[in-house]
């Protein structure tokens, strides 16, 4: 499985490379993913085995605790991205 960072550079470039409206919206989500992670928690960006040491659904739990809000569409979107790409 991939880690952090290079899950994230494949869910850029294939973002990027599609046909979408709004491709900032989602791009825009992963920086604050990012931002809340590095400032509250930055283990899962450092873990080289993040996608395979937490469930999804433990890691989405995790980020909405530290957010304190809900999650967005685009934060979800995202998060099944990275997961997509890990593999």
């Amino acid at each position: 499985m991939r880690n952090w960072k290079q899950s994230r550079e494949l869910y850029v470039n294939n973002h990027l490379s599609q046909q979408l409206a709004n491709p900032e919206r989602r791009l825009n989500a992963l920086k604050v993913i990012e931002r809340i992670f590095k400032v509250k928690y930055p283990q899962p960006l450092l873990d080289e085995n993040i996608f395979s040491n937490i469930s999804k659904v433990y890691l989405l739990k995790l980020y909405e605790c530290l957010k304190e809000k809900p999650l967005t569409g685009a934060e979800k979107s995202v998060f099944n991205g990275l997961y997509k790409f890990a593999k």
